[in-house]
């Protein structure tokens, strides 16, 4: 059943990346973000069981030596990611959805208020009143709602744990075990 789920996800974050990578190439004059930008890591994140799953994997591929320097580093660190090491990401293969859409235009439903953030370090030349076009706004919904689907689908089938929405684990409590 894991193995269904992952490659569920796995095609997931391929159909998500293919998306980015298009609106990554249209709005390319406008992206500073690149390899060493870690202005969007200054906060702890928590991710859903399935994702802790997937980044828990991708630290066991590290060296005991460099997680005890990562968490040593972070002991009294609140403010910036835990999986932040010199500016780059330790599980960037397994790096959750969130972290692979920053910085582009994101559409956001939350209740009944609907809108576009980005990180303000990308798109300083377009004009303040700019209204980005629907075809080249990252609209997650869709994403997230399969994400959620299948996170559900882990909780249950794999944990046998009853799933809820609230039921989400800090990127902090995933690196100290």
């Amino acid at each position: 059943m894991i193995e269904e789920i992952l490659f569920q996800y796995q095609n997931l974050l391929f159909k998500l990346h293919k998306v980015c990578q298009k609106l990554e190439k249209y709005y390319a004059e406008h992206l500073v973000c690149k390899p060493g930008c870690c202005q969007c890591c200054e906060v702890e994140r928590t991710v859903l069981s399935l994702e802790a799953y997937v980044i828990e994997q991708q630290l066991s591929t590290l060296s005991a030596q460099r997680i005890k320097r990562v968490r040593a580093f972070h002991l009294h660190d609140d403010n910036n990611c835990p999986m932040l090491w010199k500016n780059h990401c330790i599980i960037y293969p397994a790096r959750p959805i969130i972290c692979r859409t920053y910085g582009l235009p994101i559409l956001y439903r939350e209740a009944e208020i609907t809108f576009i953030d980005y990180c303000r370090l990308n798109f300083t030349k377009l004009p303040e009143d700019y209204e980005f076009e629907n075809k080249w706004i990252l609209d997650m919904n869709k994403f997230n709602t399969e994400l959620i689907q299948l996170d559900q689908n882990y909780t249950e089938q794999v944990l046998m744990n009853r799933w809820s929405p609230d039921n989400r684990t800090s990127l902090k409590q995933i690196l100290n075990g």
